[in-house]
């Protein structure tokens, strides 16, 4: 059965844009998924960084997926859409953090935000993503696609969680993806 999940894409190296309508492309062709909405694309000051200070500005994007896949298949395969658009893992540890714990910046970066009202915590994956209500780059955009969309743990909606949101980081809108079309799979760009 056929399951709703919310991604959230970033990328803050070489070209960004380019760099999440390839991931959008590439999450596209997965089987048994489709594409259902995607957010505009928005400008957001790096959190949590190691080079903080020096990073460049990501840009985020959220897409909504009707999908058969089981969360830890969808998993493996944001994955691998990541290593082929270049994501090194290898720098740092697994989650793509410096020796001192923070995040190193990132070709594209694909978290699974929130599948269908599923909760889950493992080693590997938890859902919803744990941190994402904290942060504004994630809400921005997903409100956009699902702001009456409740969380499953907080029973709140993705606007709630936005408005109650006391991340201070900045954000802007960036643009619109006006040429993509993804009802038929189909993604125009770069």
């Amino acid at each position: 059965m056929a399951e709703i999940v919310y991604l959230l894409f970033g990328s803050n190296l070489e070209d960004r844009e380019a760099n999440l309508i390839s991931a959008l492309k590439d999450v596209s062709e997965y089987q048994n998924t489709k594409i259902i909405r995607i957010s505009s694309l928005y400008e957001t000051e790096p959190v949590g960084m190691e080079e903080e200070s020096s990073a460049r500005n990501f840009l985020n994007m959220c897409c909504a997926l009707e999908t058969a896949l089981g969360p830890f298949k969808l998993f493996a395969l944001v994955q691998k859409t990541e290593q082929k658009l270049g994501r090194d893992r290898t720098k740092g540890n697994a989650v793509h953090k410096s020796h001192n714990g923070l995040y190193l910046s990132r070709t594209i970066d694909i978290d699974i935000l929130m599948y269908g009202e599923r909760i889950l915590c493992t080693k590997e994956l938890i859902i919803p993503h744990p941190r994402f209500h904290e942060r504004l780059f994630a809400l921005e955009p997903l409100a956009e696609i699902a702001g009456t969309v409740v969380h499953p743990l907080f029973r709140l909606t993705v606007h709630e969680l936005k408005y109650r949101n006391t991340d201070k980081h900045f954000i802007k809108y960036f643009k619109g993806l006006k040429d993509t079309i993804y009802g038929d799979k189909r993604i125009k760009g770069s």
